[in-house]
């Protein structure tokens, strides 16, 4: 399961989505034949907007947007292996 409520409340869920959606309709209209020419200045910079967009994206890999800021939360920081949430046990 996945809380989205929390992490479309996180904005740094979105500073990594909106790229990496905007990089995915690029390559989807390029497909169909959609190119943008913005002359040879232009297409640097968006050469140099795309690389940004990519990193954006990469962040949104390591970056737990269920957490504040960037960082992993103390709980998270003491794991030795991917938390697993499990039923508990009963005794009987």
């Amino acid at each position: 399961m996945i809380n989205w409520k929390v992490r479309f409340a996180n904005k740094n869920f979105w500073l990594q989505a909106i790229p990496a959606f905007l990089l995915l309709i690029q390559v989807m209209l390029n497909v169909f034949g959609v190119n943008f020419d913005f002359g040879d200045i232009g297409n640097k910079l968006l050469a140099v907007v795309n690389a940004v967009f990519a990193f954006l994206a990469i962040l949104g890999v390591v970056n737990d947007p269920t957490t504040d800021g960037l960082n992993d939360s103390k709980r998270a920081m003491s794991y030795d292996e991917p938390w697993k949430d499990e039923p508990p046990e009963i005794d009987g």
